[in-house]
C-alpha cells in the first residue's frame, strides 16, 4: 500500500539520504517509497506525486511536508489563484478535440473526479478526458524523472503532445498560476521523500523550461519529437525569455485571455487579467489578493540570473533532456 510505504519513509528518516549521481530521481526513490524498481512501481510513484499535487496530502502521515494541492484556491506571492478552474470547464481554456484556434470548455474531471484519485486510480474507466489527462501526466513525469523501466508493460512512454505550449496555449497562464503549480509539484515530491536538493532541481527545471514567455523551441519530452514550443507561462506578466523568439509563436507571442464559460464553476476566485489596458495598466478580473505570499517566488529575469550560480551538476540527474535544457539555460544567463 502507498500509505504504508510513505510511513516507512518517514520512520527510516530516508529523506536526508544522498542520491548517487548515476541514479535518476525515479530509480532512487521508487524502492524507498514503493518497492522494487519495476515499471508498475515507477508508475505508482509518479501517480502518487501527481495525485498529491492535485489533491494535497491525501496519505497520512507523510514525511512531514505539507501540500495544499491545486484542487482548491491558493495564494502565490500575494496573488490568489484557482487552477482547478482549468480542469472543470469553467473557462474556454482547453484545446478543441479537432484542434483549432479557439479554446473550448472541457471537463477533465468527468470520470470519478477526486474519488478516483483518492482510490489511487486515474479514473473509473479508460475512455474519458480524466483518464487521458492523468495517465499522460504520469507518463510525462516518468520521463522527466528518468524512470528506467518506463516503456515496459505497466508503464508506457509518454503518449501525449510534445509541445507544452500547444497543450496550454489557451490558458493564458500567468507567473502566479505557473509558480503555484510548480511549487505544488515540488512539495508533492518532497512529501514522498525527495531530498531538498532534488526538490530544488525540480523547481529550477520546471521554471527554466516552461516559465518564460516566447522561449525558443526545445526538444524536451519526448526528445524524438524534436524542437517544440514549450512556454506555458505566456501572459503579459510572464518574464520574457532572454533569447525570446516571439515570432515563432502565434500572434507574435501575444496570448488571449480566456473567457469564463461557466460562472458557477468558476466560483469567487477567478484568474487575473494581466492584459494591458489603453492606459498601460493591467486589468484584473479578481479583487485585491488576500493572504500571505508563498515562500517561493515566481520566476523572474532577476531570479534566474541569480540561479545561474546554483549547482546543476550530474548529482541533479533526472534522466531526461529537461535536465540538460535547464542546465544550459541557467549557464547562459
Amino acid at each position: 500500500m502507498l500509505l504504508e510505504s510513505v510511513v516507512l519513509v518517514a520512520a527510516l528518516g530516508i529523506v536526508n539520504a544522498q542520491r548517487p549521481e548515476n541514479v535518476s530521481i525515479c530509480d532512487y526513490y521508487t524502492p524507498i517509497a514503493i518497492g522494487e524498481n519495476t515499471a508498475e512501481n515507477q508508475q505508482r510513484l509518479m501517480q502518487l506525486i501527481t495525485h498529491t499535487f492535485i489533491l494535497g496530502n491525501y496519505t497520512t502521515p507523510n514525511v512531514g511536508i505539507a501540500v495544499a494541492g491545486i484542487a482548491g484556491p491558493g495564494n502565490f506571492s500575494g496573488h490568489e489563484v484557482n487552477i482547478l478552474n482549468y480542469f472543470t470547464g469553467a473557462y474556454y481554456s482547453s484545446n478543441g478535440y479537432d484542434g483549432g484556434d479557439v479554446g473550448i470548455a472541457k471537463n477533465f474531471l468527468d470520470d470519478g473526479g477526486a474519488e478516483a484519485l483518492l482510490a489511487d486510480i486515474p479514473s473509473n474507466t479508460n475512455s474519458s478526458n480524466q483518464f487521458n489527462l492523468l495517465t499522460h501526466v504520469y507518463q510525462y513525469f516518468g520521463e522527466f524523472y528518468g524512470c528506467s523501466e518506463q516503456g515496459k508493460a505497466g508503464f508506457p512512454k509518454y503518449l501525449g503532445v510534445a509541445s507544452m505550449y500547444e497543450v496550454h496555449k489557451f490558458m493564458f497562464s500567468d507567473p502566479w498560476e505557473s509558480g503555484y503549480f510548480n511549487e505544488q509539484i515540488v512539495l508533492a515530491g518532497r512529501s514522498v521523500g525527495f531530498s531538498e536538493a532534488d526538490g530544488d532541481f525540480t523547481q529550477k527545471a520546471l521554471d527554466a523550461t516552461f516559465g518564460f514567455r516566447c522561449s525558443p523551441e526545445a526538444a524536451v519530452i519526448p526528445a524524438s519529437a524534436g524542437p517544440q514550443l514549450q512556454a506555458i507561462c505566456i501572459s503579459d506578466a510572464c518574464p520574457l525569455h532572454p533569447n525570446a523568439t516571439c515570432s515563432a509563436y502565434p500572434n507574435d507571442g501575444v496570448a488571449v485571455f480566456p473567457e469564463i464559460a461557466n460562472a458557477t464553476l468558476a466560483g469567487s476566485v477567478i484568474k487575473e487579467n494581466t492584459t494591458s489596458t489603453d492606459d498601460g495598466e493591467s486589468a484584473s478580473a479578481s479583487g485585491t489578493a488576500s493572504g500571505t505570499a508563498s515562500g517561493t517566488v515566481a520566476p523572474t529575469a532577476a531570479s534566474t540570473n541569480a540561479a545561474s550560480a546554483l549547482d546543476l551538476s550530474p548529482t541533479m540527474k533526472v534522466g531526461s533532456v529537461v535536465a540538460l535544457l535547464a542546465a544550459g539555460f541557467y549557464a547562459s544567463l
